[in-house]
């Protein structure tokens, strides 16, 4: 009692491989990050400048995160100098 091909092993995609999936796969391929504007989460399309003004205790807990690495010099360049130590 085999599993026959096609029944519950390996099946084939129809379309073209070579299309783009997953999140933003609409966005044009030269598209690049943007260290200035977020682009996850509830903040999602607002600027760090933005947040400065409206949430500036968001920004240095986003800086202190793994996922905010790549806004860190930014925040700082808005913010000032942050200290890297949890609640300060």
């Amino acid at each position: 009692m085999g599993i026959l091909a096609g029944e519950h092993g390996s099946f084939e995609v129809d379309g073209e491989g070579s299309l783009p999936v997953g999140p933003g796969h609409e966005s044009p391929a030269h598209a690049s990050f943007d260290a200035g504007r977020i682009d996850f989460g509830h903040y999602a399309g607002h600027t760090i400048a933005e947040l400065a003004e409206l949430d500036p205790d968001y920004l240095r807990w986003l800086a202190r995160r793994p996922s905010g690495a790549r806004y860190r010099a930014e925040i700082e360049r808005i913010l000032g100098p942050l200290s890297m130590v949890p609640g300060l």
